[in-house]
């Protein structure tokens, strides 16, 4: 009997012990997987974000991000706030923002005009349901939004935007994603010595690119 104890006891330590070296071995192995892949993602976000500003501001020949000098005035939901100017002149503010919608958070980049209107929106990332809630990610819903300043609501007035049928939560997603950055914005202008050309700007990558071709 103490015999037959000790084996199981022996037994169940085994199973324990190869238990843990494969926990282990699998935390190890995804925290390499993550130390690998964490640069390449955040490279593509960045690349993702820059291709927005670009696509909203054309004509941008600097970009500016107030992460470094202004991130703790930043509220909840927004995560970048960029300046961009043309041949020095500020041209207008591009915001990194997200919003809860359906199923998660929306992720958007916002245009506006230095006199708080939008120039446009595009969506960074959306895992609302598939069909009609993806809808807020069209370029065709999005341009409703164009020339609105503060407050958007789904009401009639002059800052009117439609809401899409049937998914109401991904529409206001946007709506409110977008009332966010024009309130924080008007909340900046008081303190625009923040939003003035520095020296960690960054040139437009076109331009960057043609000067090293030269």
């Amino acid at each position: 009997m103490e015999n037959e104890k000790k084996a199981a006891l022996l037994h169940v330590a085994t199973i324990t012990g190869k238990l843990m070296l494969i926990t282990t071995l699998t935390a190890l192995l995804l925290a390499c997987v993550n130390l690998l892949t964490e640069p390449v993602i955040s490279a593509n976000d960045e690349a993702k974000k820059e291709a927005a500003v670009l696509d909203l501001f054309p004509d941008a020949s600097e970009i500016v991000s107030l992460t470094e000098t202004a991130s703790d005035t930043y509220p909840e939901g927004i995560n970048e706030v960029f300046t961009v100017y043309q041949a020095g002149k500020l041209i207008g503010y591009c915001v990194d923002a997200q919003a809860m919608g359906f199923g998660d958070y929306i992720g958007m980049m916002v245009g506006v005009t230095p006199d708080y209107r939008i120039t446009g929106i595009r969506v960074l990332s959306i895992a609302e349901t598939p069909g009609i809630g993806m809808a807020v990610a069209e370029h065709d819903y999005l341009t409703g939004y164009e020339g609105l300043s503060a407050p958007v609501t789904f009401d009639d007035g002059p800052n009117h935007a439609d809401a899409i049928s049937g998914a109401t939560y991904s529409s206001r997603a946007i709506r409110n994603g977008v009332n966010l950055v024009l309130d924080y914005l008007s909340v900046l202008d008081d303190m625009s010595y923040l939003t003035e050309s520095g020296s960690q700007s960054n040139e437009n990558p076109a331009e960057t690119e043609e000067a090293g071709n030269e």
